[in-house]
C-alpha cells in the first residue's frame, strides 16, 4: 500500500475536521486520538507532528467552528456606512443561516454537552465584536442609557438572544426576532424595533 502524501496544512485541517465531527458525535471522553487517526488513515506519529494532545486538537476543532461566525460578524461590525440599528439588523439577517448551520449539526448522534460548549464558546468569541457595535452605538448616541460595563452588557445581550433563539416554545423565528428587538429597544433606550 502506498503512502498518501498531503500538504501539511491540508493534513492538519483534515485532522481537525475529523476531530470536530467525532467530538460532536461522541463527546470529548469517547473520542480518541486513535479513532481520529483511523478515520484519517494516519499513524500516531503523524498526529503528534501536528498536535501535542487530544485537548489541543479539541481546542483547534472548536476554534475552526467559531472562525466562520467571527468572519461574518466582523464584516458587519466593520462596515462604516451602517449605524448601530443597521448593524443590529444585519446581525438578525445572519441569524437564520447561523441557526440552520448549528441545527444541521445537532443530529441524534451529536453529543449535547459538546453542542452546549460549542454554543457558549461561540458566544464568548463574538462578544468583543458585539461590544464594538455597542460602543459605536453609545458614541453615536444611538444607545441612550448609561452603560457601566459594555463587556457585561454584551454578554448579557448575546446570551439572552441565544436563549430566545433556542427556545422551543415559540417556533416562529420572526416572532423571536421581533421580541428581541423590542426588548433591546427598551433595554438600551434605542429605536431598534422601529
Amino acid at each position: 500500500m502506498s503512502r498518501v502524501v498531503k500538504d501539511p496544512d491540508v493534513r492538519r485541517q483534515e485532522l481537525i475536521e475529523i476531530a470536530l465531527k467525532q467530538f460532536l458525535e461522541n463527546g470529548y471522553e469517547k473520542t480518541s486520538i486513535r479513532s481520529i487517526l483511523k478515520e484519517a488513515d494516519g499513524e500516531i506519529g503523524m498526529f503528534y507532528h501536528y498536535f501535542e494532545s487530544k485537548k489541543e486538537i479539541y481546542e483547534a476543532a472548536l476554534e475552526t467552528y467559531n472562525e466562520k461566525y467571527l468572519v461574518k460578524l466582523t464584516e458587519v461590525a466593520d462596515t462604516p456606512k451602517w449605524d448601530f440599528k443597521e448593524k443590529l439588523n444585519q446581525v438578525f439577517i445572519l441569524l437564520p443561516s447561523s441557526i440552520s448551520e448549528y441545527r444541521s449539526m445537532y443530529t441524534k448522534k451529536v453529543n449535547p454537552e459538546i453542542m452546549t460548549i460549542l454554543l457558549s464558546r461561540t458566544l464568548l468569541k463574538i462578544e468583543p465584536i458585539f461590544e464594538q457595535i455597542i460602543l459605536e452605538g453609545i458614541a453615536n448616541g444611538d444607545i441612550r442609557v448609561s452603560v457601566p460595563n459594555t463587556h457585561l452588557l454584551s454578554q448579557f445581550i448575546l446570551f439572552g438572544i441565544s436563549a430566545i433563539i433556542h427556545d422551543n416554545e415559540v417556533q416562529s423565528m420572526e416572532e423571536k426576532v421581533l421580541n428581541i428587538k423590542i426588548l433591546l429597544s427598551k433595554l438600551l433606550d434605542s429605536p431598534i424595533d422601529e
